[in-house]
This record gives C-alpha cells, sequence and structure tokens, in this order.
C-alpha cells in the first residue's frame, strides 16, 4: 500500500526533538547512528537509480541516501515506522525524494528486477524467516543488481539492548545472521564483500 506522508510543522519539530534526543543518547555510548550510515554507504559504493530500501525504520538510512543527492523507494510493514521517518525526512527537506510503501519484506508487491539497487539496515536482528527477505530482495533486483546488507554486530545489539532495558523495555533481538545471509546469498550466486564497521556486519553483493 502507496503511503502519503501529510506532516503538519508542529508534528515536524516535536519529532525532530525526540528523534534528536534519542540519537544523542546513543552517542553517550559512543554509538553515532549518522556515523554508521556514512560507512555503510561508503563501502556501497555509488549505486544505480532505482533504489529499494527494506525496513526503513525511523529514517537514518533514508536520511543519509537523500542527502547524497539520491531518490529512494522505502517499505516498511509498520505505519507507524513510516510516519516518523517521513517526519524526519520532512524535517530536513527531504522528503519529496522518497515514495513510501507500507509493505512486508518477505512478500513484496513489486515486479520482478524492479530495481537495480536494494538496502538494508539494522532490520535482519528482527525477521526469523531470512531466506524470504534475500529471496524477495533478489526477486526484485534487476540483472546486475546491487544488494547492500548490514546489522548491528554484537557490540552494537548489547549496546541497543541495554539502553531499551534502561528504558523499561525489551528490545527484540532474534540474533546476528551475518554469516547466514553471507552464505545464502552465494547460494543464489551473489559476489559478495564483507566489511566491519565498529557496530555493523556490512554485506555489500552483486548479483
Amino acid at each position: 500500500m502507496l503511503y502519503v506522508p501529510k506532516v503538519s510543522e508542529k508534528e515536524k519539530e516535536e519529532n525532530h526533538k525526540q528523534f534528536s534526543e534519542r540519537r544523542a543518547l546513543y552517542r553517550t555510548k559512543s554509538f553515532d547512528f549518522a556515523e554508521s550510515r556514512k560507512f555503510i554507504l561508503q563501502k556501497a559504493g555509488i549505486l544505480s537509480d532505482s533504489i529499494l530500501e527494506i525496513g526503513t525504520g525511523y529514517g537514518d538510512t533514508a536520511i543519509a541516501l537523500t542527502k547524497t543527492g539520491y531518490k529512494i523507494t522505502a517499505i516498511d510493514r509498520d505505519i507507524e515506522s513510516l510516519k516518523i521517518a517521513a517526519a524526519n525526512l520532512a524535517y530536513e527537506n527531504l522528503l519529496p525524494n522518497v515514495k513510501f510503501y507500507v509493505m512486508n519484506a518477505e512478500a513484496m508487491d513489486f515486479k520482478k528486477e524492479s530495481f537495480k539497487s536494494a538496502i538494508c539496515v539494522n532490520l535482519f536482528h528482527h525477521i526469523k524467516k531470512v531466506d524470504k527477505v534475500l529471496s524477495e530482495a533478489d526477486r526484485v533486483l534487476s540483472k546486475k543488481g546491487r544488494f547492500i546488507l548490514a546489522d548491528f554486530n554484537k557490540k552494537g545489539i548489547e549496546i541497543v539492548n541495554k539502553i531499551h532495558k534502561d528504558e523499561g523495555r525489551i528490545h527484540e533481538n532474534l540474533g546476528i545472521k551475518e554469516d547466514y545471509s553471507y552464505s545464502y546469498l552465494n547460494k543464489l550466486g551473489y559476489r559478495t564483500k564483507r566489511y566491519k564497521e565498529k557496530y555493523h556486519w556490512v554485506l555489500v553483493s552483486e548479483k
């Protein structure tokens, strides 16, 4: 389902305040989300037009991509997350560069080979059926497409879990899936390079 956000000035300012406070909290743990995204996009290299972001969350990766000049399609199954992402992008005057869809990454509505690039950051520790997401990403990627996959490593997960625990919440964590993802992409015929960031593992795969 296409999601067309309407963000008021009040919503934009209130969301930005909350978002900034949240990211500042992580920086007290020496975890800078923006710097992590810079590393990931640097390793991704120059992406072709027609970019799909899988699991946009609160928009950290969408902001990093659109600040670089890209226009993207972003999906998330949670409309509340898309609302926050839209507000974050609106604050940066980047909202026109993103088309949003409420969509499950395990069963995307896009046609085969719809995108030349796909990127997925900090989603896989929430996913049980990783093979379904990887297969769907493969299906919607065109020939010679590039797939960038990154998620928290052990150190990153520990920080995220601790912050959630301090707030009285439990962070959903189904485990680090780097090796499984790497092997699965290889079985699909991708050529994959592996990188390590302070708080993330990163796979850059060429179809």
